[in-house]
């Protein structure tokens, strides 16, 4: 789709937080021009948005993300994390089956889009659910594993890995683990091997509250960034 967007505040991001006033011209799936109001030479275009005086502006990218778990919304509030998780989360998460974990994905997309975000990175199971519903959206989505206290896992997710290389456009997927204080050390050194032999990189979260940090010093005599 060709999409004219005229009258517009543009921040571009690219020399700092200097706005631009003018137009911003969408060909197919590129950006062909961002600059003041000219002549277009009697292109055709499929739709004219009249911004209004609006900010238009690269989109958020929302780097830590359970997609389908918007379901969970304000479910079982002010818990301590592992009775949440144990005692309600997961027990709701085992009901879950593909096709409600990608309905449950594309609702969290809509909510993405509408607080301008456009891209996230995504960890959760179920990964061609995930992806179908990026696909059929249009949503750019970074799938990061999920990995436990299981190393027969770091062989799974390998064979995500090789499964969604080169997939589509918008989606691609990274190595990951769950969380430090949910994932043993033979795990992570084997996952930490598979990321060196395939892209040198994982993902995986910091703490979330002081008993993990606490675990991680027992285990390790480390802090959370050491």
């Amino acid at each position: 789709m060709n999409i004219r967007f005229s009258n517009a505040r543009i921040l571009t991001l690219t020399d700092g937080f200097n706005l631009t006033e003018g137009e911003v011209w969408v060909q197919g799936d590129k950006i062909s021009y961002i600059g003041p109001k000219k002549s277009c030479g009697g292109f055709n275009w499929d739709r004219r948005v009249d911004a209004a005086g609006n900010l238009i502006m690269p989109g958020f990218k929302n780097a830590h993300t359970h997609s389908a778990m918007t379901f969970l919304r304000s479910y079982a509030d002010d818990l301590p994390l592992m009775d949440w998780l144990h005692q309600k989360i997961f027990p709701m998460e085992a009901k879950l089956n593909p096709d409600y974990i990608y309905h449950l994905t594309k609702l969290a997309i809509m909510e993405y889009l509408s607080s301008g975000i456009t891209a996230n990175f995504d960890m959760y199971f179920v990964n061609d659910s995930i992806a179908q519903a990026a696909i059929d959206t249009g949503f750019r989505t970074v799938m990061v594993g999920t990995i436990f206290d299981d190393v027969k896992q770091v062989a799974e997710q390998e064979e995500i890995f090789n499964k969604f290389q080169n997939y589509a456009d918008n989606v691609s997927f990274k190595l990951g683990f769950h969380a430090e204080y949910t994932t043993n050390d033979a795990v992570m050194k084997e996952l930490s091997a598979l990321a060196h032999r395939k892209t040198r990189r994982d993902a995986n979260r910091l703490h979330e509250r002081a008993r993990s940090v606490r675990i991680r010093w027992r285990r390790l005599s480390l802090r959370t960034l050491d």
